[in-house]
């Protein structure tokens, strides 16, 4: 019987990389082949406790410091710390996977008792996330705030590993350009809850409006999405900003400080309910793996605007439209299209519905186990 020892350094069943680790765990143990889980902390009660290991209050209390540290020495530490203590006590599988970043020892001693080792990246190749983010910081001459401790671990983790599971072709590409062999890739979507991303039932009255969701950052290329909104000199129409403010992007709020159409939400537990007031999503992101509130935008039936880098699973003109990054005048222009043609906007919007269907989380949880079982047996 097939057995997966799974580990993720961060608060399993919780936003981010814990919600999407809690999906990847979730399959495993309806499949019946998850060993062992060896998690932060842990914030769900489906998976039974006496299948997760969790370092707790430590690990609570080192996120804690290191969301206030923007040296990300913190952050390195209790990477290092985690990776130790899942090594010290990692059973006999046959299949070990743990996410990029915290596992370099317990990969080792997976190796050692002749398990199968596979890493998550959920970003691009290291080299190619910190080369753009080097010329974001440049371009809006923002002090670089880039830690690096880390790099070096990433980079022998992608080389010792026997396979990656990536969520996009963007990922894909960026690890061939970083010298890593194909045959090491494996490509699994993430994906979309259609129960609580949903369509409106009703359509109420309001001007045109534009959602953005996510880190309000230079990562995520908000700076053009600003750009691109002061060119529009829309008076009629809303930008919507939902998500925490970063130190960088706040070093430029103040260039765009006298749009008034533009609200800021900031972090938002209602984000279903505000994609369903929405007539169009973008997200204009520099450097991705595959950004969840694509597939949740999609699932709300709204027409998505993004980037290739931003790992969406829309396919350009059909369920969403795809510009280069850093590109104003194609965010004005894609913007002004789904304006002025209603029906096409709707009907983009319900094709994306129909599109985020085949990438449910059900479906990843399934790819998964089926990549394992695959695996294990070449």
């Amino acid at each position: 019987m097939l057995k997966v020892i799974y580990s993720i350094d961060a608060r399993l069943g919780a936003s981010g990389v814990g919600y999407t680790g809690y999906n990847a765990a979730m399959g495993l143990y309806q499949a019946d082949v998850l060993a062992r889980l060896f998690v932060g902390s842990n914030a769900q009660t489906t998976i039974p406790s006496a299948l997760i290991r969790q370092w707790g209050i430590v690990n609570r209390g080192l996120k804690y410091l290191g969301a206030k540290d923007s040296s990300g020495l913190i952050y390195y530490f209790d990477s290092m710390l985690f990776d130790a203590w899942v090594a010290a006590q990692l059973p006999k599988g046959d299949i070990f996977h743990s996410w990029h970043g915290h596992s370099l020892w317990s990969l080792r001693k997976a190796k050692q008792k002749t398990m199968v080792t596979v890493i998550e990246r959920a970003s691009s190749h290291p080299a190619t996330a910190a080369q753009l983010l080097r010329e974001e910081y440049q371009r809006w001459n923002v002090p670089l705030r880039l830690p690096m401790w880390n790099h070096q671990r990433l980079l022998q983790e992608i080389a010792e590993a026997d396979y990656i599971t990536i969520p996009s072709d963007f990922v894909r590409q960026s690890m061939i350009a970083g010298g890593i062999p194909e045959r090491k890739l494996i490509e699994i979507p993430f994906g979309a809850d259609l129960s609580q991303f949903s369509p409106s039932p009703a359509t109420m009255a309001h001007p045109f409006r534009v959602i953005f969701a996510g880190q309000v950052s230079i990562r995520k290329g908000v700076p053009y999405l600003m750009e691109a909104w002061r060119q529009l000199q829309w008076s009629d129409a809303e930008l919507w900003i939902v998500g925490g403010i970063t130190p960088d992007f706040a070093a430029l709020h103040h260039r765009w400080a006298d749009l008034a159409s533009v609200k800021f939400w900031g972090h938002s537990a209602e984000l279903p309910r505000l994609f369903q007031q929405g007539d169009a999503f973008v997200f204009p992101s520099i450097e991705e793996g595959s950004a969840l509130v694509t597939y949740e935008a999609m699932a709300c039936g709204l027409p998505v605007i993004t980037t290739f880098n931003a790992g969406s699973v829309i396919r350009d003109g059909e369920d969403g439209l795809l510009v280069p990054i850093r590109d104003v005048g194609a965010l004005c222009e894609s913007l002004q299209h789904l304006r002025d043609e209603a029906a096409f906007r709707r009907q983009m919007g319900q094709a994306a519905r129909e599109r985020v269907a085949q990438f449910t989380w059900q479906t990843y949880r399934s790819q998964l186990v089926g990549t394992y079982y695959r695996i294990q047996n070449k």
